[in-house]
């Protein structure tokens, strides 16, 4: 079963890890500095509850210029939503924004 959860540490997130059998989760982030302190303290609240993180993905990761196709990266950016030290979950791999990605997310896909 998969649970989507709101971002954070709040009443929903700890309320499900203490009422599910929770195997491990998978956190999704975003290249940008708050969004990167809120999942450091969510991995944490994992870690502190024996919850595994199975691995991090980071959505608008960069994005590709429709005309020259280079690959524009967040020139601040850190890998993952890494904000600052302690235990590294694995990386399951950056994701592009772009016209594709904003279209499924407006209208889902097909």
């Amino acid at each position: 079963m998969f649970v989507d959860m709101p971002p954070g540490t709040g009443d929903v997130p700890l309320t499900v890890f203490q009422s599910l059998p929770v195997d491990g989760i998978i956190v999704v982030t975003s290249p940008q500095q708050l969004v990167s302190l809120i999942v450091e303290k969510a991995v944490n609240m994992a870690a502190m509850m024996n919850v595994p993180v199975l691995g991090v993905v980071e959505n608008m990761a960069w994005a590709q210029c429709p005309h020259c196709g280079e690959k524009a990266v967040c020139v601040w950016r850190k890998p993952c939503g890494r904000s600052g030290g302690g235990p590294r979950p694995a990386c399951a791999g950056p994701l592009p924004a772009g016209p594709a990605a904003c279209k499924a997310g407006r209208f889902g896909c097909d």
